[in-house]
């Protein structure tokens, strides 16, 4: 009777295995494309507005979509994900410039589709890179310093970026600093510090560089926790008349900020696309074959101020087909 029992719970055991093994298969076999995003931050507001698109845009699709990514900044942990991607053997990864190039190299080598948004990465065949236009973006904030100070002020500028060591943060400075010389009054960049996409670390920067360059009459944040942090700052010294303070990216807070004065503007990107646009294009190249004209897209690149803060969001929603 012994004997019995043991064989009948062998045999249920290997019909359970075989099971398995043949869902996985029929998962495999079903057609279903299987996308992955690889976020620089898993939770930061900003980048769960690229969530909400992808996840939509998977839902739409019918695609299999897993979103990923570090808790805090984290290259190597990008690159594992990566990799992780790579060795289930996706159809598609999205993800952003922070990661390191070899293990999106790999991933390309090894036939995945990849897209890249944010910030850019030096890669071979990667099917596009959705970001921003720094070029449109310092031109935006030039517009409104000059609307609002005129032409020949005494401009004294400080600078929030995520982290130096990002190319986007780079290009943006130098876009800004390359707008900004064709001011008719006198123009410096006072300080340029780092929040490190921490909105703690934020607030400090700004505390310590506002006691220490009391000139300062214009910051220019360009990281999404950066500005809240400068106008918390801005409004504890009771200084907000002497200085005009812009933001990136368009989170709940910040467009209250604006709502309410507290920040001058904001220039947004759309981070829906990096996401829902983003899926719809690797969609359309793995199953259509089909490319972009230029590797390189502006996303959607616009100023935000008093003006149009309750009815920008529809052109930052707009979906470009290939």
């Amino acid at each position: 009777m012994k004997r019995l029992v043991v064989t009948v719970l062998l045999i249920t055991m290997c019909m359970g295995a075989a099971f398995a093994a043949g869902s996985q298969e029929d998962s495999k076999d079903d057609g279903q494309l299987h996308f992955v995003y690889v976020s620089p931050l898993l939770a930061h507001p900003v980048w769960l507005l690229a969530k909400d698109g992808f996840d939509q845009a998977v839902s739409e699709l019918n695609i299999k979509g897993d979103w990923v990514g570090p808790q805090g900044v984290s290259p190597e942990e990008m690159a594992k994900l990566v990799e992780t991607a790579v060795a289930q053997k996706v159809d598609a990864i999205i993800t952003q410039g922070l990661v390191p190039a070899a293990p999106v190299q790999a991933a390309i080598d090894a036939g995945i589709a990849v897209l890249v948004v944010d910030s850019p990465i030096d890669l071979e065949g990667q099917l596009a890179y959705f970001g921003k236009d720094v070029k449109v973006q310092a031109k935006a904030f030039y517009d409104d310093v000059v609307t609002q100070y005129g032409n020949n002020a005494e401009l004294n500028m400080s600078i929030q970026v995520a982290a130096l060591n990002y190319q986007i943060a780079v290009d943006q400075i130098e876009a800004i600093k390359g707008q900004f010389n064709n001011y008719g009054g006198s123009f410096n960049v006072v300080n340029i510090s780092e929040s490190k996409s921490d909105r703690m670390k934020a607030t400090t920067e700004w505390e310590n560089t506002l006691k220490a360059y009391p000139e300062i009459n214009l910051a220019i944040n360009l990281a999404a926790e950066a500005g809240p942090a400068c106008a918390s700052v801005v409004r504890d010294l009771g200084i907000k008349d002497k200085i005009l303070i812009y933001g990136v990216d368009d989170i709940d807070e910040t467009l209250d900020l604006v709502r309410n004065g507290e920040l001058d503007g904001t220039v947004a990107t759309s981070f829906h696309n990096y996401g829902y646009q983003a899926t719809y294009w690797l969609y359309q190249n793995v199953m259509e074959g089909k490319t972009p004209a230029a590797i390189s897209n502006d996303a959607g690149t616009i100023m935000i101020n008093k003006s149009n803060v309750d009815n920008y969001a529809p052109q930052l929603k707009v979906k470009k087909d290939l």
